[in-house]
């Protein structure tokens, strides 16, 4: 006689008979297969985490190979860390062995609890976790190490990984799908057999072998390829949050119990019902998740901008390494027909280099030494040499896919109402389902469409539609909106930004082109052109103002050359103000040195944009800048004022360029003279009396109005700051993105609402249809299973509709 061997309390595999570690549980004694799965369960048990054990549902037993075993480096991980601050720094993972939403909580709530941890954020949908931790306490190595003593195996986030994982799931599908398919054609066989013995007459005999055939086929329908719906209506009951996986389980295993006990007492039987909508459900379930994938393609397409692989040269070798593996200051070749792997900076050669990545255009642009190139950009016609800038986590491409997969994981608040219902809904159903049952058994007297019609009931409703009709328009138009250049941080900016009634412009590097010009220099009496321009260079070389940098240029253009002044001070909306060699540098607007009670001589040019020089409180001297409309500027907000927005022009520059770039432009208001906290206070004043507005800046004097805007705007190559308080990034220099990007909120919205009067709709109509009797239960499956599906569909096809409407608005600028 053989005796089932014991199984492990922690993962649930059989414990070899050599092996006897021995726990206590709950008053009880509890065994354990490996030294590793005892000690998972002393940390969890250790944090009062135990209910874990009662709580978790777990398809499949043990855990990820290798994860007790597995070790860990900071050497090893370090380039997939990304420092925030000076104290904080974050990692993004994926985590193998997550088998359920407890497994998530369990990670969540024993992390979190560790020195040095910040915030631990776990996606049980891609088992991605983002870990923020202080540096000066913890290391990626010891959160590695605690994560595998729970029994889970941490991995470094790659698109490799990602595509594993997504792989993995949809072969999970796959298998559970085939397996009902192929069991529910051989069902329907017995099936038809049956109902032709029902109208036309069948042996007793026969009849009752046919039906334990089809019991036979039906077994492994229900309990393996439906046991995902089983396993997460158990796990919904536990958590109390009914699902609905809930009323899958309960139509399936109601039509299945049925006919097991009509088997047995010689009535008729359903397990073709039972077994054809696990099928159906498993069939719309594997077309959501490929629809998913789909959806998500926007960020994978962005990751395969960048290499996984580059060329190192060290030490006369050239080495192949991981890109992940570069640090700042390492040497790199590029050939042809290459991409570039982390952004760097040309030191050997010049090429040209496709950015369409970067600006959008497929027209070559040439880079020699000293220039930055960002990772992703192609390399077209020489081999050349560069010096790492930034590690592959930090660099363009990266930045760019964390804030794509950030935005699709941020709810828009037009699904909190999705939401709500979905938490009544399943309850709502079940008592339906209840009712009808009461219905057709006590007043009809009909207890077999009883059970039918309630089985019904509970298979046609579909909170699923409801779930997916917000989440699927939002991956579809962040992913698509990321492919052309447009970066929403999230669901609820795209539903903002549908709304907006206002567009306010920062000018400089806005609207203009944002590289000025200098076009004349004022010396003081007393003080030569080259004087002025020296000591205005000085400090000039210590900031990336545009107006700095059209110095500089203008000082190497006449062969001055100066080392820049250290400690440079930026007052936003003001100037700069540096010290050397014990001398006080200000460089800045008129309104800047009268503050500091600097006399300045002025000049009698009003139109154009100056700044002004003071060294120890004392007037050098003036230069005049001509910064140029971009090409677009016009167009844009022609466009924007023809789909009924109000422009407005919001500048700390002074008023006569101010106003003669308004009436260029045709905008509707300007206002001139500017600090950073005025133009917050003039947005709150707007948001207020009821507008809600779009604040389009570059620059760290936007960085306020920015942030107080109901949707930030900045174009990427503005400052860090600016990039970091926007709630859109617009990768590409070109201003029609705007545009592009508020028609992309629209119809992005319009879709949303369509799927959501979809999903009301359809379960107001099928559900009385079931509860009447009109709509038998295989059909309620695949209404059920249509009606998921429609609803990516719908979401599919706009990302036609947007990619039609992109280019035709690429067309336009």
């Amino acid at each position: 006689m053989n005796i089932p061997a014991a199984k492990c309390h922690h993962c649930g595999l059989p414990i070899p008979a050599a092996v006897n570690i021995r726990g206590n549980y709950q008053d009880r004694e509890v065994r354990f297969c490996c030294q590793g799965c005892y000690g998972a369960f002393l940390i969890i048990a250790g944090s009062g985490l135990d209910k874990f054990y009662q709580q978790r549902d777990w398809p499949e037993q043990g855990v990820p190979e290798g994860v007790y075993t597995s070790e860990f480096s900071d050497n090893s991980l370090s380039p997939y860390v990304i420092p925030l601050n000076e104290n904080f720094s974050e990692i993004s993972f994926l985590v193998d062995g997550i088998r359920c939403a407890t497994c998530v909580w369990l990670l969540e709530k024993v992390v979190q609890d560790e020195m040095g941890i910040e915030q631990i954020r776990v996606n049980y949908g891609s088992h991605r976790a983002r870990v923020i931790f202080n540096h000066k306490l913890t290391n990626p190595e010891k959160i590695f190490s605690g994560i595998s003593r729970l029994g889970y195996l941490p991995r470094p986030f790659t698109r490799n990984a990602m595509q594993e994982s997504a792989m993995r799931e949809q072969k999970s599908l796959l298998i559970r799908f085939g397996t009902a398919a192929f069991l529910s054609m051989q069902l329907m066989g017995y099936s038809l057999a049956l109902y032709a013995g029902y109208f036309q007459g069948i042996d007793p005999g026969i009849r009752q072998l046919i039906q334990y055939f089809a019991a036979a086929v039906t077994i492994p329908v229900v309990f393996y390829s439906g046991w995902p719906f089983l396993s997460g209506a158990l796990r919904s009951l536990l958590n109390r949050a009914p699902s609905m996986d809930l009323l899958i389980a309960l139509g399936v295993l109601t039509a299945f119990s049925y006919s097991l006990y009509s088997m047995v007492a010689g009535g008729e039987v359903y397990f073709d019902t039972a077994a054809m909508i696990i099928t159906l459900i498993l069939m719309g379930r594997l077309l959501e998740n490929s629809a998913r994938n789909r959806s998500l393609s926007g960020i994978d397409k962005l990751l395969q901008l960048a290499p996984d692989t580059a060329r190192l040269l060290k030490d006369g070798n050239v080495l192949t390494v991981q890109s992940n593996d570069l640090k700042p200051g390492d040497i790199i070749s590029i050939l042809p027909g290459e991409r570039v792997p982390v952004d760097s900076e040309i030191i050997e050669g010049s090429s040209e280099f496709n950015e369409a990545v970067i600006s959008g255009e497929a027209l070559p642009v040439f880079h020699s030494k000293n220039e930055n190139i960002a990772s992703g950009s192609l390399n077209l016609t020489s081999t050349v040499n560069l010096k790492v800038v930034r590690i592959a986590a930090e660099s363009f491409v990266s930045r760019m896919s964390r804030m794509v997969e950030e935005a699709q994981n941020r709810k828009a608040p037009v699904q909190s109402l999705a939401d709500r219902i979905a938490t009544f809904f399943v309850p709502f159903v079940i008592s339906i389902s209840a009712g009808t049952w009461a219905y057709w058994h006590f007043i009809r007297g009909d207890s077999e469409n009883a059970i039918l019609n309630a089985v019904a009931v509970l298979i046609v409703a579909c909170p699923c539609a409801l779930g997916l009709a917000t989440p699927t328009a939002v991956l579809v138009a962040t992913g698509r909106a990321a492919m052309s250049g447009i970066l929403f941080r999230g669901g609820d900016i795209l539903e903002a930004t549908s709304r907006v009634d206002t567009i306010a412009f920062d000018k400089t590097g806005t609207l203009t082109s944002g590289v000025p010009a200098v076009t004349g220099l004022f010396p003081a009496d007393g003080i030569t052109p080259t004087q002025l321009l020296r000591a205005a260079s000085i400090i000039a070389a210590g900031s990336s103002h545009p107006l700095s940098r059209a110095i500089v240029t203008y000082a190497a253009q006449n062969k001055i050359s100066t080392a820049p002044a250290r400690n440079v001070r930026t007052i936003p909306g003001r100037g700069l103000v540096a010290q050397l060699d014990n001398h006080e540098y200000r460089l800045g607007n008129l309104l800047f040195l009268k503050e500091s009670q600097i006399k300045v001589n002025q000049t009698d040019d009003n139109e154009t944009t100056e700044v002004h020089l003071a060294v120890n409180g004392v007037f050098m001297g003036s230069f005049r800048f001509f910064d140029p409309l971009r090409n677009e500027a016009a167009t844009v907000v022609s466009s924007l004022r023809d789909n009924n927005l109000r422009t407005v022009l919001l500048t700390g520059d002074h008023k006569e360029p101010a106003r003669i770039v308004a009436e260029q432009l045709k905008i509707d208001t300007v206002l001139s003279d500017l600090r950073p906290e005025e133009k917050a206070s003039w947005i709150k004043e707007q948001q207020a009396t009821g507008h809600t507005l779009i604040m389009f800046g570059d620059g760290i004097n936007d960085a306020p109005a920015l942030a107080q805007a109901d949707i930030g705007c900045a174009m990427a190559g503005g400052t860090d700051i600016a990039l970091e308080t926007s709630d859109i990034v617009l990768t590409r220099a070109d201003l029609g993105r705007l545009n592009s990007a508020i028609k992309i909120a629209r119809q992005s919205l319009r879709t949303i609402r369509q799927n959501l009067f979809w999903a009301f709709s359809y379960n107001l109509v099928a559900i009385p249809l079931a509860a009447s009797g009109l709509l038998a239960p295989v059909w309620a499956a695949a209404a059920m299973a249509t009606s998921s599906i429609i609803v990516i569909g719908n979401s599919l096809r706009l990302d036609r509709q947007l990619k039609k409407r992109v280019a035709n608005s690429s067309l336009r600028y």
